[in-house]
């Protein structure tokens, strides 16, 4: 897919995470990730449903009261509700499929 392949090749200059939105239809959103070793997606909430797969390096996967490191093809579903956030541990590029949230703004 060459939206991952552009990430990866920006991976190793970027000081900050790399996020494009690759699918968006009917209740479901595709975007890929990237992180850079060191790199933090900062804390924030997530209300939806959603998954991710790592596609290429390490990241850890941390709450409150949890941290959860996963590797090249592992997935995991984000708990609704929960603060988190995400640290590349080795340059990683990882996919986060989310169901739209059907809340009242």
């Amino acid at each position: 897919m060459l939206v991952i392949n552009e990430i990866s090749e920006s991976l190793s200059k970027s000081k900050k995470p790399l996020i494009k939105q690759i699918y968006d239809k009917a209740d479901k959103m595709l975007y890929v990730i990237g992180l850079r070793s060191g790199v933090e997606l900062a804390e924030h909430l997530t209300t939806a449903k959603a998954k991710i797969m790592v596609v290429q390096g390490e990241i850890d996967f941390n709450t409150a009261t949890s941290s959860y490191r996963l590797e090249r093809f592992d997935t995991f579903e984000i708990p609704s509700d929960t603060k988190h956030s995400v640290v590349g541990v080795f340059d990683a590029i990882f996919l986060l499929l989310l169901r739209k949230s059907n809340r009242n703004p």
